[in-house]
């Protein structure tokens, strides 16, 4: 009993952090957009940048203040119970439509028909689902990568926090670069 009931949870609880689409993910969504000064996002979700099999130790970081630090990785900002949640966290993404969920998002939502003239002329961004890293939904991993034309762009791993009400970015690792 004891062995299936520690499964069940190890099951449930990642499942539980990864499907909140609550008050917390729009704040973090709006936070990113206003940060970067996001104009264009991609109506459907991309969940990409979680299958790269090294996005956790790539060596590329950034702050909040867009200093680089050498010698670390995201791996090396997470516990080991966060680490287990990312590492499930694939398998479970699937493609949302950002349009439906956060109609109140002030960007211009970009679908999969819009014209090659369109994406070459404009910076579209696209973000995975969030997955958010503890009960509070305070700590969270999210993939944010952008298309500026061709040839132009680039996809990162975002870990972020939630503190005295505002999201700060711990770290940015690029995973990407075109």
């Amino acid at each position: 009993m004891k062995k299936v009931l520690s499964i069940w949870l190890f099951v449930f609880i990642p499942a539980a952090l990864l499907g909140q689409t609550n008050d917390k993910t729009i704040s973090l969504l709006e936070w990113l957009t206003k940060r970067d000064h996001i104009d264009y996002v991609k109506a459907k979700s991309n969940a990409a940048v979680f299958y790269d099999k090294n996005a956790l130790i790539k060596q590329t970081l950034i702050t909040d203040s867009d200093k680089t630090i050498p010698n670390i990785s995201i791996k090396d900002l997470l516990s080991q119970a966060e680490i287990r949640i990312y590492n499930t966290a694939p398998i479970m993404l699937m493609q949302t439509d950002w349009r439906k969920k956060f109609a109140r998002l002030k960007v211009k939502f970009v679908t999969d028909k819009a014209s090659v003239k369109f994406i070459n002329s404009h910076t579209v961004y696209t973000f995975s689902e969030p997955v958010f890293l503890n009960k509070e939904s305070t700590r969270v991993i999210i993939g944010e990568s952008f298309i500026c034309g061709p040839g132009c762009g680039r996809d990162d791993l975002l870990l972020c926090e939630l503190k005295n009400g505002s999201w700060q970015m711990l770290a940015r690792a690029v995973i990407a670069n075109d």
